[in-house]
């Protein structure tokens, strides 16, 4: 696909401001559609890991699922592969209002396939309320291409990343960023967790100031591959649902 150069406000704030910009959103019937795509994906990987179950799951909404989450493996039941979008999915999101402001400050992006699974990849996550393990350190999402894992920016094109809020609870949940933090060199190294080797920063996380930013249900966070953020550990009551994907845009120098 051809890149179109870009020069914006957006493009502005992510390379010179504070990394990261809010101003876009889904529409509310785009993001009921988005979350009943992930309630039929997520109600079909419940039959097949636990087929008995299944029906009580069928009976709830999906900002409960943490109220029977006991009755799954959390962990093996809801890896990566199981949480993408299929290409008929990934298809009519692609077509949605967001992506089209987006590209109205971009010109085409491509969507990045950081699987390698065959077409454009969008992910979705559950965080359970008062689980730290649902969620990661602070990080960059460069640092998982410096370490073998996904596709890296090259001179002629630079990656953003794209967080959705699908269900969250403002100032209880979501994702927090360290604003200008693109700016900078930070410590890590890899370890392995789960299946491949991720990031894990060599920093005080709580010393660098991590923001909780307030995010509604359709709301968009656009942010640059050297910020850092993580998911917050969620203090709400109710389980918060994500989407995210990886764009590439042609630099502005390119």
């Amino acid at each position: 696909m051809e890149l179109n150069c870009v020069t914006s406000e957006l493009d502005y704030t992510l390379e010179q401001g504070a990394g990261f910009f809010q101003a876009y959103s889904f529409t509310q019937a785009e993001s009921d559609e988005i979350v009943e795509f992930i309630r039929e994906q997520w109600l079909e990987r419940i039959k097949e890991v636990n087929p008995k179950a299944w029906k009580y799951f069928s009976e709830i909404a999906l900002y409960d699922y943490h109220k029977l989450s006991h009755l799954l493996d959390h962990g093996s039941t809801w890896i990566k592969s199981a949480r993408m979008f299929s290409k008929s999915v990934a298809n009519k999101i692609r077509k949605m209002s967001l992506i089209q402001k987006i590209e109205s400050e971009y010109g085409p992006i491509i969507i990045v396939d950081q699987e390698d699974i065959g077409h454009e990849e969008f992910d979705w996550r559950l965080v359970r309320p008062n689980e730290p393990l649902d969620v990661g350190p602070l990080h960059a999402d460069a640092w998982f291409a410096e370490l073998g894992h996904g596709y890296k920016s090259s001179k002629d094109h630079k990656a953003d990343k794209v967080w959705v809020s699908l269900y969250s609870e403002p100032g209880l949940s979501g994702l927090q960023v360290v604003p200008y933090s693109q700016k900078k060199e930070w410590r890590y190294h890899g370890e392995l967790r789960g299946s491949f080797v991720k990031p894990k920063i060599d920093e005080d996380e709580e010393a660098l100031g991590p923001v909780l930013l307030n995010t509604k249900m359709g709301n968009a966070v656009i942010f640059h591959d050297r910020l850092l953020h993580r998911g917050a550990i969620n203090r709400g009551s109710k389980t918060r649902v994500s989407m995210e994907f990886m764009i590439f845009v042609k630099r502005a120098s390119a």
